[in-house]
């Protein structure tokens, strides 16, 4: 079994195209932190968390001692959920402090695209989707799940899916937040505050657009430019070494 650090970001592939991916946080020789199905984070071995697949490196931890404390904070029981709560989201958080999960974006980017494509969103939205800007957004996506796959530098695949991020992202910020605004709202509305579940909702609604619209663009746009420094710098340790 191949050795890994504390402070990587493991990853196995679940179904045969590697689309299903299942996360965990390295915490040192030979234990990994990950969150099961059932909602239980809890500290194994390599050998467990692989469970006879191969483990590959997809990042690692800029502060690995932050992100295994706060990957060790959460051992116990915490509810699942694959749109907002999944393993990959516990890992994210560990290491960037940011809720997120490119099988969760990935998969609405390309649920939307089939959507628009076939008229399921309107005509309007059909001819977006057929327009070049979208292809490529569309191809950028395909193509980091597939480097994903095979293993390439998670630097490379988040240069790769940039395009596609840009619509990926935004989409997933979108129906997240109108998720938690609607879930907030309604439960001030069970307990009769009215006036609460209005001006939640409202301010809900206000920041998942800010978000959708500005803040995740310019976050996915900041990670891409870090990536291209990221390979270059590998690149000129390798002409130098």
């Amino acid at each position: 079994m191949k050795k890994f650090k504390a402070g990587d970001h493991l990853v196995v592939n679940i179904d045969l195209i590697g689309f299903t991916e299942h996360h965990g946080l390295c915490v040192g020789p030979n234990q990994v932190i990950h969150q099961r199905k059932d909602g239980v984070i809890e500290q194994v071995s390599l050998k467990e968390f692989a469970d006879g697949r191969s483990i590959r490196r997809k990042a690692i931890a800029y502060n690995k001692d932050f992100a295994i404390e706060r990957a060790k904070s959460l051992l116990g029981y915490q509810p699942y959920s694959l749109l907002d709560a999944n393993c990959e989201h516990f890992v994210i958080w560990c290491i960037e402090e940011t809720h997120t999960s490119d099988q969760v974006s990935d998969a609405l980017h390309l649920t939307a695209q089939v959507s628009a494509r076939v008229g399921v969103l309107g005509m309007a939205a059909r001819g977006i989707a057929l327009g070049s800007a979208a292809n490529i957004a569309l191809a950028s996506t395909v193509t980091k799940i597939a480097g994903e796959y095979i293993g390439l530098p998670d630097s490379v695949n988040k240069v790769l899916g940039t395009p596609g991020d840009l619509v990926a992202k935004p989409i997933e910020s979108l129906i997240l937040g109108t998720s938690g605004t609607l879930s907030t709202s309604a439960d001030h509305l069970r307990d009769g505050e009215y006036g609460k579940a209005a001006t939640s909702l409202v301010k809900g609604a206000v920041s998942t657009t800010v978000d959708a619209t500005l803040v995740t663009p310019i976050k996915v746009v900041g990670d891409g430019i870090v990536a291209v420094a990221d390979i270059g710098k590998d690149i000129w340790r390798w002409i130098r070494y």
